[in-house]
């Protein structure tokens, strides 16, 4: 089955607006706490972990452990 016109663009779009993911899991696990703090601190994200910030968003098992993480955190914050 031939893709429509449709498919194709949006298909080209998503091409389009990929970003490269720098790193892998573990180089991500090795700087998810410092952003997470940096997320929690509300401070703008360094460009020295942009990369993290983009292989979350590509990422679901580390996305998830991201969230824990920052769960946690946000918890202990609290107390």
């Amino acid at each position: 089955m031939p893709l429509s016109n449709e498919q194709i663009a949006s298909l080209l779009g998503m091409i389009n607006t990929a970003e490269q993911d720098d790193i892998d899991c573990d180089g991500c696990f090795e700087h998810l706490a410092q952003f997470a703090e940096t997320r929690l601190a509300n401070q703008d994200i360094p460009d020295a972990l942009r990369t993290v910030e983009i292989h979350l968003r590509q990422c679901a098992c580390c996305k998830d452990e991201y969230n824990a993480l920052l769960e946690g955190l946000r918890v202990l914050e609290g107390e």
